[in-house]
């Protein structure tokens, strides 16, 4: 198991153990964020996948939106699962426990991301799609930057 188990003899207080060679600690949080999504996926158990979740959630996200414009339907294998998963969504930079898990290719190799950033990067190829055939059609106007033309949409976030 990654997580120690909890001794207590008479003279000592309640205290989660340091960490040994092979285990992790527990309660107090001295581990990095590599290491915990490290502990995330070597998780056998239940147990261990939440303990490792609860600790992720603390880290503030640093999502990474440089691939957004890659972010094509065709790129992405999105797949459901009979039990729940928990992983950390490359683009969002956050952890997920769910059903559904999506592998996209990207130029940086194969990326896992969750089934929100999935739906966020299919939609936004469907708006730039509707919108240049409304273009065509002469339905919108061409360059009046009022969000419909498409201009100013790659600024980074």
């Amino acid at each position: 198991s990654f997580w120690p188990k909890r001794t207590r003899d008479r003279t000592s207080s309640p205290r989660p153990l340091a960490s040994t060679a092979g285990s992790v600690m527990v309660k107090s949080t001295s581990l990095t964020k590599n290491e915990l999504v490290d502990v995330l996926h070597r998780s056998k158990t239940s147990k261990e996948r939440n303990r490792a979740v609860k600790l992720l959630k603390q880290f503030d996200p640093i999502p990474k939106y440089e691939c957004d414009d890659e972010g094509q339907k065709s790129k992405m294998q999105p797949k459901k699962y009979d039990y729940l998963l928990g992983f950390m969504c490359w683009r969002c930079d956050k952890v997920k426990q769910s059903n559904y898990k999506v592998i996209w290719n990207t130029s940086k190799g194969a990326k896992p991301i969750c089934h929100g950033c999935y739906t966020q990067l299919v939609e936004r190829e469907e708006v730039a799609h509707m919108r240049s055939a409304n273009q065509k059609a002469g339905i919108i106007p061409k360059g009046f930057g009022l969000g419909l033309t498409g201009v100013g949409d790659n600024i980074a976030r």
